[in-house]
């Protein structure tokens, strides 16, 4: 275990202590839904494993196929085709794309709210003026880089022709570290920002978004004796890179106990989409796993878009009640601000913000029904291709692009099934609940199910706020 954040001197026994809950948001980079051991992975996770009985365990909760479309929604609480930034990839080196400046994000409203922000880690939602970067959309610091992958030593991103160094401290370039793990600055950056703020009485938003487990595939400072039966080599790294995040994870709670703010957190974790698979030796393969879900990452199959997601907290925040529950309720990534905000008394805001998401905190803290039955998992190309919505039930799949790949991984061993062979395969519908793991295609048989759902779709694209 590494020993990430430094052992600094500070009394807090003067300070002034606020009642709004201090709010830990943690992005997971392309975890997969059997990357985690409660899960059934082969990966060392107890940090996570303990945390999940302590947690609610969002067991229908949906994220985009990909990285920035899904962070637009964690960051606005809106649905990325709402707002330009719904892309067949991601936002690549020299887009312009960024989230419209008219959209709050969850740190611009965190900010009027009372709250120091802070940010570590990944952002990837728009670099080409400043003031689409973390600083210029409500942070108040910021550690990290602005694109999808750098490398965890030398810091710099490789997208072929292109070569950049992409590691910031705010706004400058920040060579200081250059050639050490990218994760020991996030924690060291991460706990002097906070020790910071609740030495001044303030309540704290702390956006951490890990870098691990996204390639490059680059192995850690330290490795995991329990990694080594793992394979093949490129999945062991994985594993070690994954025990390390764990760690890091059991750092950061900790710290926020030595600090004696935890009973008054709430803390969220997710991933951005599912797992990225070893579906081929080149970019952007990894060796993730989303057993028994079909396929993953850039997929529109469960296992690229089911997503795995925590709730937890503190005594003075988090019901005894709903701990170690699991929450059967349909939800998107569009959701965790709106409830994040109704979970931590702010409730009255939200509807100014004109949400595309909903809260689901009534719905959990008192055992109701999901306040959503659909959720629109991906809706380009007005629809007609790498489409997919799901309505209670019935998932329908359009279009002849529907991921990089196919197929179902396994766990120990490692190793690929194959997809069922489907001739009808520009029109998929599953029902989830006969067939979650997607293994028979029903639209032949449904075409009244089909035709609703691309109706469903079509009011999405009609709605839209912004052109693609």
């Amino acid at each position: 275990m590494i020993m990430m954040f430094t052992l600094l001197t500070l009394s807090l026994s003067t300070t002034v202590v606020s009642n709004q809950p201090h709010i830990l948001y943690m992005v997971v980079d392309d975890l997969g839904w059997t990357d985690v051991g409660f899960h059934g992975s082969n990966f060392p996770t107890p940090v996570l494993d303990e945390l999940v009985t302590e947690s609610v365990e969002m067991s229908k909760y949906y994220v985009q196929p990909v990285c920035s479309p899904t962070r637009s929604s964690l960051m606005t609480g809106r649905y990325p085709f709402n707002m330009g930034m719904q892309h067949l990839t991601t936002i690549i080196p020299g887009s312009t794309a960024h989230i419209p400046l008219d959209v709050k994000t969850i740190a611009e409203v965190m900010k009027e709210q009372g709250y120091e922000t802070h940010m570590v880690g990944k952002w990837h939602l728009g670099y080409a003026s400043w003031k689409y970067t973390p600083i210029g959309r409500g942070f108040d610091t910021f550690t990290g880089y602005l694109g999808g992958m750098i490398d965890y030593y030398n810091r710099t991103m490789n997208a072929g022709d292109i070569v950049g160094y992409d590691f910031w401290h705010n706004t400058a370039a920040d060579y200081t570290h250059d050639g050490s793990y990218t994760l020991t600055d996030y924690m060291t950056d991460s706990e002097a920002a906070l020790r910071k703020t609740v030495a001044a009485g303030k309540p704290s938003f702390l956006y951490f978004a890990h870098q691990n487990i996204h390639i490059p595939i680059d192995v850690p400072p330290t490795t995991s004796p329990k990694c080594e039966s793992v394979s093949p080599d490129r999945r062991k790294t994985l594993c070690d890179m994954m025990s390390v995040l764990d760690s890091a994870i059991g750092e950061t709670l900790q710290l926020y106990k030595d600090l004696g703010i935890w009973n008054n957190t709430l803390m969220i974790i997710t991933t951005d989409n599912g797992g990225m698979t070893y579906y081929q030796d080149a970019f952007p393969g990894s060796a993730s796993s989303n057993w028994p879900l079909r396929a993953g990452k850039t997929t529109l199959f469960e296992g690229g878009v089911k997503g795995v997601c925590l709730l937890t907290g503190g005594d003075n925040v988090f019901p005894s009640n709903i701990r170690n529950l699991k929450y059967f309720g349909m939800a998107h990534a569009a959701d965790l601000m709106p409830t994040i905000l109704t979970a931590a008394g702010m409730s009255d805001i939200v509807p100014s913000l004109e949400f595309d998401g909903v809260s689901h905190w009534e719905s959990i803290t008192k055992n109701l029904t999901s306040p959503r039955s659909e959720v629109p998992v991906n809706i380009v190309y007005s629809g007609l291709n790498y489409t997919s919505i799901i309505n209670n039930d019935m998932k329908l799949i359009v279009g002849k692009v529907q991921g990089a790949y196919d197929g179902y991984w396994t766990v120990s061993p490692y190793k690929e099934i194959p997809a069922p062979f489907d001739p009808h395969n520009t029109t998929r519908l599953f029902n989830l609940s006969a067939d979650p793991n997607e293994y028979h295609n029903i639209a032949e048989s449904h075409p009244e199910i089909v035709e609703f759902l691309k109706q469903r779709i079509e009011s999405y694209v009609k709605g839209k706020r912004y052109s693609e």
